[in-house]
């Protein structure tokens, strides 16, 4: 578990503190409004390196290079210790314990001047690096017919193990297995090897019957033999054409001897492989997405394999944005390496559409669900200024929602208590009626209030709506205030202003028997009283605070809104 990411003195942030607790392999989306620093928490991140922090003097706060940047992190490791991390102009403790990957918009605008006074501008996508240096081209040296002198007369049984080193993703799983290649050649492994060895050269007969021999007779044995096993089962698990078990155990064998040949090589050889291997993915993943007449694919180039992008006025938007996520989410593959990994995601998602959101969540989850299945922690922080609660653009089965701008403003327990008894049968019909829309009308609820723990002189009317009105004059005071009661006020309001200027009984009766503030709003607007835009937009805010949902901030999201100085004007003004 991550339990406190703190930032300071990085591009707009001074010293933000985020006591978080993010668990490990699922979606966290850290959502903030627009200026509030996620960019700049996401510079933090990408500004590392494995010795320290390396910013430019642009990226340090105010621009000063006396602000000397840091990076703070509390980290909760499985066995319940407490790491506390951190990264300076000077150290990094942090990439001692934690890899971490910063995936963000790389399409920048570039100006073209030009010798006759004029200049043009415009978007180009930054090639994605996904391999910084490519690895040699290292051979495994296997030799059938050195195998075949090693292993004796009966070597006519032997497989061809080049089958075994040319399926890539055989060797991926041998390479996280260097360890059973390497005991497999102890001594006292080697003689129970030797024996059965032994034995096999003593049978006659065409291979095939040999072959039988081995499976009816010495197969289970080799299956006890440790390390061999370990070898022999993976290679059984992969349908390469052997046809046999005893097959796959004599290449665990051979795999075995050819290790410990060279080691060095062998891995260097693994590597080389795996590249192959990833490209081949690559490759064949940003197939399925590329649809563009422009075809793009990764290239080797100076030594690096990277992904060239046409200008972006001849590919889409969302084909732009999909495949530069997607060429991003595989170099952040290859950088993550360590048991805990960050990855943070800036703002990509809030820009794509349905269709290609669906393909990038489905990429993250299945990403999360690799590093998993290899016992492995991945922290996706998903960086967005929208609120998915209201913004139904993520789909994760199990994300967790945090408000990096979390409010320490406090909502009236009286209220909260209010808003969940919403749907209680004996309030529900005067609560929606007289408190929570307007209406000219009284109503006495008290003994149902009291009943319900609830203030009892709200449950007269002009009670409660003369305590929301105190929440306004406090807030545009900026006075400590209530959001809820602020926004249940607004909404009174902004309806009874619109009620007075109707003057018939007719078109008030029709009105108030309208339900929602908009619904209300359009009626009035149908019998000729049109309400300012502004009582329309502002329906984001006292729409949101008339609910209350447990255990999720609902707070956050309304105070960020009301602290807005835009809408706070706008708010005035409904007042004034």
């Amino acid at each position: 578990m991550i339990r406190v990411i703190e930032i300071e003195h990085i591009k707009g942030i001074q010293l933000k503190r985020f006591a978080l607790d993010i668990a490990h392999n699922k979606p966290s989306l850290l959502v903030a409004p627009n200026g509030f620093g996620k960019s700049s928490l996401a510079t933090a991140f990408n500004s590392m390196n494995n010795r320290r922090i390396a910013l430019d003097e642009d990226d340090l706060y105010l621009e000063n290079i006396a602000n000397l940047p840091r990076i703070y992190i509390e980290y909760i490791r499985p066995d319940g210790s407490v790491a506390t991390l951190q990264a300076d102009n000077a150290k990094n403790t942090i990439s001692n314990e934690i890899d971490c990957f910063v995936i963000n918009n790389l399409t920048k605008p570039r100006g073209i001047g030009s010798q006759y006074g004029r200049a043009t501008a415009t978007l180009e996508i930054k090639d994605v690096v996904l391999v910084d240096r490519i690895p040699d081209n290292i051979a495994f040296n296997y030799s059938f017919r050195d195998s075949q002198a090693r292993f004796g007369v009966c070597s006519r049984v032997l497989p061809n193990s080049n089958v075994v080193l040319a399926n890539l993703l055989l060797v991926e799983q041998l390479s996280e297995n260097y360890l059973s290649l390497q005991r497999g050649n102890g001594d006292r492994i080697q003689g129970r090897i030797n024996a059965i060895i032994a034995e096999i050269n003593a049978q006659q007969g065409t291979a095939q019957v040999i072959l039988d021999w081995i499976t009816d007779n010495r197969l289970a044995d080799l299956k006890q033999i440790e390390y061999l096993n370990t070898i022999g089962d993976l290679i059984h698990a992969f349908d390469i054409g052997f046809n046999s078990e005893a097959k796959s155990y004599l290449a665990a064998i051979q795999l075995i001897w050819l290790y410990n040949q060279n080691p060095n090589n062998f891995k260097a050889s693994c590597v080389f492989s795996i590249y192959k291997l990833d490209k081949q993915r690559f490759d064949n993943t940003l197939s399925t997405f590329n649809c563009t007449w422009k075809s793009i694919r990764s290239s080797e180039t100076g030594g690096k394999l990277v992904v060239k992008f046409p200008k972006a006025i001849h590919i889409s938007n969302g084909q732009r944005d999909i495949l530069t996520f997607i060429s991003m989410l595989f170099r952040a593959k290859r950088n993550l390496k360590k048991a805990a990994n960050i990855l943070i995601i800036d703002e990509v998602f809030d820009y794509l559409d349905d269709a290609n959101l669906t393909a990038a969540q489905y990429y993250i989850t299945t990403f999360i669900k690799e590093y998993d299945s290899l016992g492995k922690r991945i922290y996706p922080l998903i960086l967005t200024h929208l609120n998915p609660n209201y913004f139904k653009n993520f789909a994760f089965s199990n994300q967790k929602v945090y408000y990096l701008d979390s409010s320490t403003i406090q909502v009236s327990p009286h209220i909260i208590r209010l808003l969940r008894n919403r749907e209680n049968a004996n309030i529900k019909a005067d609560l929606d009626k007289y408190l929570l829309h307007y209406h000219p009308g009284t109503i006495n609820k008290r003994a149902e209030f009291r009943a319900l723990a609830l203030p009892e002189t709200w449950g007269e009317s002009n009670n409660f709506i003369q305590h929301l009105n105190n929440e306004v004059t406090n807030y545009l005071a900026n006075q400590p205030y209530d959001p809820f009661a602020v926004c249940g006020a607004l909404r009174v309001k902004i309806e009874e202003i619109a009620y007075n200027k109707l003057q018939s009984p007719e078109a008030r009766t029709a009105f108030l028997t309208t339900h929602k503030t908009r619904s209300k709003l359009e009626k009035a607007e149908e019998m000729g009283i049109v309400s300012p835009e502004s009582h329309y937009l502002l329906g984001i805010i006292y729409n949101e605070g008339m609910h209350w949902k447990d255990n999720q901030d609902n707070v956050s999201p309304i105070a960020s809104k009301l602290e807005n100085l835009t809408i706070k004007k706008l708010i005035r003004d409904v007042f004034a």
